[in-house]
């Protein structure tokens, strides 16, 4: 139901005497996480065949749960309610502290977008004609489905999906929010990441408008040349001035909203020492980490990962300099889960 947070009593049609019933509804929705109105035994009967004739509270028809052979990752395909197919991934962590495994702390990671315009050359999502933007119902929607499937609540949400999350900033916008409000999810600054390929108007938006999140920038080259071959869209906006807005949104939120970049790496484009020694230079001075990525295969495309010697080579140049890093560990590749291999078909 795209009701932005705020607007639910005008929305439910509650008189000012009844503004509570509200807070009740929210209670049923995120933190019972009931699927219609007829569940809230709470509320008079006739509030809710009100509400339910009027609203839905899910329109994402769960079509397809596959599970990755190789780690557990989870792809699951939903139908929306005017046919679109939309994709997002769950991602089991590590147990702790547990033999039978129900400590496992998951992400979800959800789309944005059924398609995408950026055309990112090495991504599948990229190859995928836009069609629209989600509204922040479905966004949150996949939390929700994803957390049925999972057996257990999410612990942390990465808009790292399908689509450029901040090209449908507005929506995104009420979607943060209610992940973060004590009155739904709840869930830690820490435990909400937004991912973009670099739009530095919107980036600054979200600076100044976002609760307290992570940003993750994907960089995946550390010279203009190189990022332009590889994000010819996004690389409208220079790397500086990608950093620079990087830098405010930090100061935004207060000085401690993690910057992560991301780096794909391909073999024979981006991935040599002298490129790991110009990433280095760039945010050496700053409190910002990078994920290593290595690139994952989609059908179609010539790219290639570079050796695992490689990688190793090019995580240590950004160590010794001082810098966090962090290799990812593939998941869900088999599947068409991996990092960009998500699109709303699987070949």
């Amino acid at each position: 139901m795209d009701i932005p947070f705020g607007d639910w009593v005008g929305a439910l049609g509650l008189p000012p005497g009844e503004a509570y019933r509200a807070r009740q509804v929210l209670e049923w929705v995120f933190s019972r996480r009931v699927r219609t109105f007829a569940e809230m035994t709470d509320l008079p009967a006739a509030r809710r065949e009100d509400w339910e004739g009027r609203f839905t509270l899910r329109t994402l028809v769960l079509e397809r749960s596959e599970t990755s052979a190789l780690d557990g990752t989870i792809r699951l395909s939903f139908r929306a309610s005017d046919g679109a197919s939309v994709v997002c991934v769950l991602l089991p962590g590590s147990p702790r502290n547990s033999e039978d495994g129900s400590s496992v702390r998951l992400a979800v990671c959800l789309s944005t977008q059924v398609g995408c315009a950026w055309g990112c050359v090495f991504c599948a999502s990229g190859r995928t004609p836009f069609q629209r933007n989600l509204g922040p119902g479905e966004m949150l929607e996949q939390v929700l489905e994803a957390e049925a499937v999972g057996g257990r609540r999410v612990a942390n949400v990465l808009f790292m999906g399908m689509g450029e999350p901040l090209a449908n900033l507005d929506n995104v916008l009420i979607a943060l929010r209610t992940l973060r409000s004590p009155l739904a999810f709840h869930l830690g600054a820490r435990h909400v990441t937004v991912s973009t390929a670099g739009l530095v108007p919107a980036m600054l938006k979200l600076s100044s408008e976002a609760p307290k999140v992570n940003l993750a920038v994907s960089l995946h080259a550390a010279d203009d040349e190189t990022r332009r071959r590889l994000l010819p869209k996004a690389a409208r906006w220079p790397i500086k001035e990608v950093l620079k807005a990087a830098w405010t949104f930090q100061e935004g939120m207060g000085g401690d909203g993690r910057v992560t970049f991301e780096y794909i790496l391909i073999k024979g484009i981006n991935d040599s020492a002298r490129e790991a020694q110009r990433l280095s230079n760039l945010i050496r001075s700053k409190n910002a980490w990078v994920n290593l990525i290595v690139i994952n295969p989609v059908p179609g495309l010539p790219y290639e990962a570079p050796a695992d010697e490689v990688v190793d080579e090019f995580a240590k140049i950004l160590k010794d300099r001082g810098i966090f890093v962090h290799v990812r560990k593939p998941q869900g590749r088999d599947i068409g889960a991996g990092c960009g291999q998500l699109t709303a078909f699987v070949s």
